[in-house]
């Protein structure tokens, strides 16, 4: 390949060929430049039903020939926390509503088997973005499909999507006002719309993820002008805008959500099947169950105990008992910059006294192992605790007797010690209760405070917290689990990991050549992590999951829902 093409030498697949890399390029609409990074096959990213036409519009982009047409989708989910502003949260309640509304540069692609589940983080497609390419490690251009329109709604009224939105929307996401996950933002340094139909990014360093990373909760493209428009901000439903699968059309708080076909993005990408998508504001629990049971929602995942009475109120419907691929992962954070936490000798020695092993048959739940700094979502890039050196290993071993002398011999202060948490279920209190039962036997005596969960967004979870954090991270991308956890200023850096030694392996990794050059540094990223005890994992627990035999294109084992909680997924769905 053309060595000055950057994106094109480092993202293109090793497995492929050139003919065959660009004809699988070519089919789906996504130019020669960063198409599936680390595929094992050609065939994995190519649409069944054609690309772009060269009068510019498309045909069913995203359809497959055996999709019908009709009916009602109706899946389960919350109210959203912070309005429907895709550039003001991280939070995925908010970013469950948005994103069926969204239309983005790029996707993950997974029409037919989602990227993670193969294996393959790096399978992606063009949405906005028919082709994407790069002249040197710092210039990213885009050429947009044309054809794509607005909505016929105020203040859009139907208008092409351009150049100009893209522009308007990445640099409103950069605001200081707006919350947005830093691992894609921080490395862009401008937006030039260079016509209707060209946009060109400039980077701030090299990073052969970027394009892949632009899938992410806040890179939705918004209106130009909807921001004035609407207010300053989003949080009338009423305003709700975007160029995705779905438009909001009903929203009761508490109760349903409601969405309706985007005609204008149906007719070029084939998608939504589904004639309504309704979203059942339910609570986990009871609530959930008994909406399952009544037959009133299509998917169920339900929470310690009700796995059979699942199974027993639909015989119907399709279960897997044993759906164990995370993306998300749960720790227990502290700022290793602060006493006692600057110690390792301190972070060691809780991490030792937590019984990962017996976790499980204490809370009488069921877990599998521990989820680490990449979690088991990620196959190809996850080492396991077993694949790292034993001298790292042993930090993360249950030892009580070691861990307390590793605390003696510290030397920490006498006092309470607070943890700071959201109970996201029922399972997350008694796991608190463990956890500080633990440190307990070590000596450091600790009290859980318990959030609401908008204040727990806005204070404790962006690093406002003293002494000790626990609770879950939503991240569905190696970017966000390594860079965004441990990079210098992020926030989701519970842990405040400042050190030069990870910050230079951050670099390495962002500026690799590509996936074979960077899992040895994400190798080692994960060891140095654990050795370091920059957050202590808890065990993953294993995630049953039902849904109604008449849904279509959910794979064989419930992969689509499982890897993407939000809406935009269901125009995917269709029922038989």
């Amino acid at each position: 390949m053309n060595d000055s093409n950057y994106w094109q030498r480092t993202i293109a697949s090793p497995g492929l060929n050139r003919r065959a890399f660009l004809r699988s390029a070519a089919i789906t609409g996504v130019g020669a430049a960063a198409f599936l990074a680390g595929c094992k096959s050609s065939d994995s990213g190519s649409s069944p039903t054609g690309g772009a036409s060269s009068g510019g519009a498309t045909s069913a982009l995203f359809a497959v020939p055996e999709g019908k047409r009709g009916g009602t989708i109706t899946d389960v989910g919350l109210d959203p926390t912070t309005g429907w502003d895709p550039h003001a949260t991280t939070s995925y309640l908010t970013n469950n509503v948005t994103e069926p509304m969204g239309i983005k540069l790029i996707r993950h692609d997974y029409r037919k088997t989602p990227p993670f589940f193969s294996g393959n983080e790096e399978l992606i497609i063009g949405e906005l973005a028919e082709k994407w390419e790069s002249p040197d490690p710092l210039t990213f251009n885009l050429t947009l499909r044309k054809g794509i329109n607005w909505p016929d709604q105020e203040p859009m009224k139907g208008a092409p999507i351009t150049a100009q939105d893209v522009k308007y929307a990445f640099e409103h996401a950069k605001l200081p006002t707006s919350q947005t996950q830093e691992y894609v933002f921080q490395n862009i340094k401008s937006v030039t719309a260079i016509d209707d139909y060209t946009v060109q990014i400039k980077a701030n360093y090299p990073n052969w993820r970027f394009a892949i990373d632009l899938d992410s909760y806040n890179t939705i493209i918004t209106p130009k002008g909807i921001y004035e428009w609407a207010g300053g901000d989003i949080k009338d439903p009423a305003k709700a805008r975007g160029g995705g699968p779905w438009l909001l059309d009903d929203y009761q708080p508490g109760s349903v959500i409601k969405f309706k076909p985007n005609e204008a993005y149906r007719k070029v990408f084939g998608v939504p099947y589904a004639d309504q998508l309704n979203v059942a504001l339910l609570a986990t629990g009871a609530p959930r169950l008994q909406a399952w049971v009544a037959k009133q929602i299509q998917f169920f995942t339900p929470v310690t105990g009700q796995t059979e009475a699942g199974k027993k109120g639909r015989p119907d419907a399709k279960t897997v008992d044993d759906f164990y691929a995370p993306t998300s992962t749960n720790a227990l954070f502290m700022k290793v910059g602060q006493k006692p936490f600057d110690d390792v000798r301190v972070r060691r020695a809780m991490s030792m006294a937590i019984d990962r092993d017996g976790w499980g048959k204490t809370l009488q739940t069921e877990y599998k192992a521990e989820s680490g700094p990449i979690t088991w979502g990620f196959p190809t890039w996850k080492l396991g605790l077993d694949k790292m050196p034993a001298e790292t290993q042993k930090w993360a071993k249950y030892d009580v007797a070691e861990a307390k002398k590793l605390f003696d011999a510290a030397g920490v202060p006498a006092k309470n010690y607070v943890m700071h948490m959201y109970p996201y279920n029922a399972t997350y209190t008694p796991e608190a209760q463990l956890i500080t039962d633990s440190l307990k036997k070590i000596g450091l005596n600790t009290q859980v405070k318990i959030y609401e969960y908008n204040n727990w967004l806005s204070t404790a979870y962006i690093g406002k917290y003293d002494d000790l954090l626990y609770g879950p991270d939503n991240l569905d991308r190696i970017t966000q689990q390594l860079a965004d956890r441990l990079q210098k200023g992020s926030s989701r850096n519970h842990s405040d990991v400042a050190d030069d030694a990870s910050q230079k392996l951050l670099a390495d990794f962002q500026a690799a050549k590509g996936p074979a050059e960077a899992k040895p540094i994400s190798d080692q990223l994960q060891i140095r992590s654990v050795d370091q005890v920059y957050a202590i994992y808890r065990p993953q627990g294993t995630t049953p999951h039902s849904w109604d035999a008449s849904i279509q294109n959910y794979g064989e084992k419930g992969d689509l829902a499982m890897y993407y909680q939000n809406y935009y997924r269901d125009a995917f769905y269709w029922l038989a």
